[in-house]
């Protein structure tokens, strides 16, 4: 009886979201091209009032927009027919403004005029502000003014939530604030303390950044459980992927996943120089996943000053994440560096083709470094250097006491790795209290270098595994195959 009592139940809920998504539950209105600007027009119809959902289904043609169109309700849906073309004339008032949750839009092809907006609030595509529950699916945008589709809490309080971006085009971006803007394709952001973006999903997007913004996909700001996958993002100039915590509260960013992307061509154009082009990078993120991404030609460019940390995936003061099962391959730099990145694992990565070290990891701690592949690396395979966190400077930049006042380069696993090299394969340095700037003792101790194969055309064998500055009789290298 139970079993029968909960199937009707069951085909009793099927029934009642099936008679719900019916015709007669959305007012649809049909919008056809007129001439001129159909900016009142449109904003007439999106203000229809009504208690059922709303759709305006534009046919194919050409819509002329000499002002922002605004979402002041929720429940609505704009359908586009192939073919149906938003076009903004302006870099100031221009594309969708969205207020109100339960907003969708699928197949338009939203132009700018190719000029780009003053700031960074402007000349957007699509901005949700503080809107929830919304859709943005299968669109195209071309010579977006602004940020082409840009997140923004309501009041610095209220942030936006489970919305979808998937399966749109972004090409020809127009979006140039100079040398130290942060202009992208997708941004979820951006200044205020107490709101939280959190369940978002952007998915299976085509991102040609063409040497004009400098992000692909960005969360500058706060939140949790946003999701990043299946994307392709090329040709920016700082970032492909970036994961930020813009006011440095720990905790804050978290749970972000970023996986199965495709990322190439990310670094400043000639003569230009830069101390970013990073593919993927984590900046407090914590409890992060950067898994199954292929990464391409990065840190292009670069001026070599290590500012940040130059790895094709970078993570930084981003403790707990998981970097696992990734393609890298050409980095003019690095291919992963981490710092203060306490009990993150690196695991089944493969890094090739890279002109520095493979992996570089900067004071931090009980990390595992489990099963990874390097070919083709241009220096030390894996390096490491560690320092107290006692240290002024470090106390400086580290905004929690968590990792505070405590050594670094211990407890790391380094195992079942394969390397291909004629070179070093490790070397982890740790340093002496000096009359400069090193005002602490930091001796490494309780690592292991064990069960790793190097592949080597070297015809004499010499020591490749190096711990400096270390704890007497502390570090292991063991059951490794030379």
């Amino acid at each position: 009886m139970r079993i029968k009592y909960s199937f009707i139940i069951v085909v009793f809920l099927i029934k009642s979201l099936l008679t719900f998504a019916q015709p007669k539950d959305t007012l649809v209105m049909n919008v056809v091209p007129g001439a001129g600007d159909q900016t009142a027009k449109v904003q007439r119809l999106l203000g229809t009032k009504t208690d059922r959902f709303l759709k305006l289904k534009f046919d194919k043609g050409v819509y002329k927009f000499s002002g922002t169109l605004r979402i002041k309700r929720e429940n609505i849906m704009i359908e586009c027919m192939p073919g149906a073309v938003f076009r903004f004339s302006s870099e100031i008032n221009s594309g969708i403004l969205v207020t109100h949750a339960n907003f969708t839009i699928s197949g338009a092809t939203i132009k700018g005029n190719g000029r780009s907006a003053k700031d960074f609030y402007t000349g957007y595509g699509v901005l949700l502000n503080g809107a929830s529950n919304c859709v943005i699916k299968n669109c195209t945008f071309e010579n977006i003014s602004g940020n082409n589709i840009l997140f923004y809490p309501s009041g610095n309080t209220k942030g936006c939530s489970n919305n979808l971006i998937q399966n749109n085009i972004f090409r020809n971006p127009a979006f140039d604030l100079g040398k130290n803007g942060d202009e992208a394709a997708i941004m979820l952001g951006y200044s205020g303390e107490g709101y939280q973006h959190n369940n978002n999903v952007i998915q299976d997007n085509d991102i040609d950044g063409g040497f004009r913004i400098k992000i692909g996909i960005g969360i500058i700001g706060h939140g949790h459980h946003n999701i990043i996958q299946n994307n392709t993002v090329s040709n920016c100039r700082n970032y492909g992927i970036l994961a930020y915590e813009s006011q440095y509260f720990d905790t804050t960013l978290s749970n972000t996943f970023i996986e199965g992307n495709t990322v190439r061509n990310i670094g400043e154009h000639f003569p230009n120089k830069t101390v970013k082009g990073m593919g993927i990078y984590l900046m407090q993120s914590n409890n992060s996943t950067v898994r199954k991404n292929r990464i391409f030609n990065t840190l292009l460019n670069s001026d070599q000053t290590e500012t940040l940390g130059a790895g094709a995936i970078s993570v930084s003061g981003s403790p707990n994440s998981i970097i696992e099962e990734n393609f890298i391959d050409g980095s003019f730099m690095y291919g992963i560096t981490s710092d203060y990145s306490f009990g993150s694992k690196f695991q089944k990565n493969t890094v090739q083709n890279i002109r520095k070290s493979g992996a570089y990891f900067i004071n931090m701690s009980d990390a595992l470094v489990e099963g990874n592949t390097f070919k083709n690396i241009g220096e030390t395979v894996v390096k490491g250097y560690f320092e107290h966190t006692s240290l002024p400077y470090i106390q400086a930049q580290l905004v929690t006491d968590r990792f505070k006042n405590r050594p670094t380069g211990n407890n790391f696993i380094i195992r079942n790795n394969t390397f291909y090299t004629d070179g070093d394969v490790l070397f982890f340095s740790g340093t002496k209290k000096n009359n400069g700037n090193i005002t602490a003792d930091n001796f490494i101790g309780n690592n292991t270098f064990y069960n790793n194969d190097i592949i080597s055309f070297r015809k004499k064998f010499r020591e490749v595994v190096h711990f400096r500055n270390e704890k007497k009789n502390s570090n292991f290298i063991k059951y490794n195959t030379f």
